[in-house]
């Protein structure tokens, strides 16, 4: 009797070690699916691309600076904004090969104060407001005022209002 068993011991081994190899049926889904565990983590926090709010406050900067960018572009700019009304406004963009363009508050008159102050020649429009820590002095429709063509290359000057730097 003894080796009856002890001969179907290899037969028991491998039939144990089949069945551990085996997979074992899914059981019924009877309840909801639980979400995956990143789905509980909180998601990190993403910065706004939306632009900050233009404040209704009236506008107040001073600053005499200039710039030259990455592609060449040389600006000078002399700004004096207080309470929103422009007392001194001078700007000379130059392009390269592009051209230059050149303002100058004598030939503008200003028609909006607060939120934007706002000055125009002609078609041109020079529109100023601030966003944070920046002033923006934005061009627009400004042929005029720059040598043929050269508009078309004139983007708006960033003044910071800490250091008054421009770019």
């Amino acid at each position: 009797m003894t080796s009856r068993w002890l001969r179907g011991l290899p037969c028991a081994g491998l039939a144990i070690l089949v069945a551990g190899c085996a997979q074992l049926a899914p059981p019924p889904a009877t309840r909801a699916p639980q979400p995956a565990p990143e789905a509980k983590r909180p998601l990190p926090s993403i910065k706004s691309t939306k632009p900050l709010p233009i404040p209704a406050r009236p506008l107040a900067v001073k600053t005499e600076c200039s710039y030259r960018d990455d592609v060449g572009t040389e600006g000078r700019l002399v700004l004096d904004v207080q309470a929103s009304r422009v007392q001194r406004f001078w700007s000379q963009v130059d392009m390269g090969s592009k051209g230059r363009c050149s303002f100058d508050l004598s030939t503008f008159r200003q028609t909006t104060f607060t939120p934007s102050p706002t000055l125009v020649a002609g078609a041109c429009t020079v529109r100023m407001w601030e966003q944070g820590d920046q002033v923006t002095v934005s061009y627009q429709n400004c042929a005029s005022q720059c040598s043929p063509g050269a508009h078309e290359y004139l983007w708006p000057t960033l003044v910071s209002r800490k250091t008054g730097t421009c770019r």
